[in-house]
């Protein structure tokens, strides 16, 4: 796996800012192949998959923890650890709790990407425990941040759980909403908003792309995190 040669680099091993991420991605790898290892029932890549994981734990154990955002992805990794672990056998042990604390750790930094998929994965958890409301509350959630983000296939993913269990979802903005906002996106229309006030593209880096901690803001996908601590 590529997360695997990627460990083998020492500066990517000397630096919590770069492997923390790495660290989330590889666990979320490990989990994916172990799920389809087990379905095409393939020992080879799942093997693989558990001698990286291994790695990965024990390289979680000596990294140090730099800030509220390395903190989050150590949260998460946890929860992702232990959702890759549980891919084979059933669900593991802790993994509700887990994400519920990857979940608030992001909401606390005001990143809803990563937050929603910590939500997903706190409802799954939570069916697997048989709290269908737990389930309910938290899909609910993850849906509502989701619309917000216009993040799709993260939402059809939200969707998907919710009828598997057979869980309603709030409504999603309807047509007659979309057309008044001439088809963009809320997060669209939130940047005119901003860009209408006068704002720079820094500002609205730093309001609106969510994590605003730092000067200047660092670019992760949907969010912005504080210099030196990487999303």
């Amino acid at each position: 796996m590529i997360a695997g040669q990627a460990l083998d680099r020492a500066e990517v091993r000397r630096s919590p800012r770069y492997t923390w991420p790495l660290l989330v991605a590889g666990a979320r790898a490990c989990g994916t192949a172990l799920t389809t290892a087990a379905a095409v029932r393939d020992d080879s890549p799942a093997d693989q998959a558990h001698r990286l994981l291994d790695r990965l734990r024990e390289l979680a154990e000596t990294m140090a923890v730099i800030g509220p955002v390395q903190q989050a992805h150590q949260l998460t990794f946890a929860a992702d650890s232990v959702r890759a672990g549980a891919a084979e056998d059933g669900p593991g042990a802790g993994a509700l709790a887990r994400w519920d604390a990857a979940a608030r750790a992001w909401d606390r930094l005001q990143c809803p990407y990563p937050q929603v998929r910590a939500l997903l994965h706190a409802a799954e958890a939570a069916m697997d425990r048989g709290d269908r409301d737990g389930a309910a509350q938290r899909l609910a959630h993850a849906a509502a941040l989701a619309d917000r983000l216009a993040a799709v296939p993260l939402r059809e993913q939200i969707g998907t759980l919710a009828r598997r269990a057979r869980l309603s979802l709030p409504a999603r903005p309807t047509g007659d909403q979309a057309e008044r906002n001439l088809g963009l996106t809320a997060r669209e229309i939130e940047v005119l908003r901003l860009l209408s006030v006068g704002r720079s593209n820094r500002d609205i880096a730093a309001e609106l792309f969510i994590c605003k901690h730092s000067d200047p803001p660092v670019t992760c996908g949907l969010s912005v995190v504080p210099a030196g601590e990487g999303c």
